[in-house]
């Protein structure tokens, strides 16, 4: 009982909640920008514009208690609809085909210590239909 006694207060500083992140992506409509996973139903022939990387990454201050703060966490929605889309129209593109999106969700360490605000990687090919 002692050793249990002398391990709580560890027990309850290293104890950290478990957080889930969960990202709903929308996507515009197909006749306004083209996105797809794979080579997608294009029925007319298609131009290569060329390939996308956009890599983001969010931040948050790795102190005790500070980690928590959301700072600049990362969502794949909001940079998607903010600053993707608008990218593969400068580009000249109206599509994205292949795309792959990479993310790593914020995480809030330990008592916040070591948190990060997550990142995300989407690659494609921009197309011109």
């Amino acid at each position: 009982m002692k050793k249990f006694i002398l391990l709580l207060p560890f027990l309850i500083l290293f104890a950290s909640c478990t957080t889930t992140y969960q990202s709903k992506a929308t996507f515009p409509a197909a006749d306004d920008l083209f996105i797809t996973s794979g080579d997608g139903d294009i029925t007319k022939p298609y131009t290569p514009v060329g390939q996308f990387i956009f890599m983001k990454s969010g931040f948050r201050i790795p102190l005790p208690l500070l980690g928590y703060l959301n700072m600049w966490d990362v969502d794949p929605d909001e940079v998607l609809k903010t600053e993707v889309y608008r990218k593969i129209r400068e580009m000249g593109g109206d599509g994205l085909i292949n795309m792959k999106i990479s993310w790593t969700p914020p995480k809030d360490g330990i008592v916040g210590l070591g948190a990060n605000g997550g990142y995300v990687l989407i690659t494609g090919t921009v197309i011109n239909r």
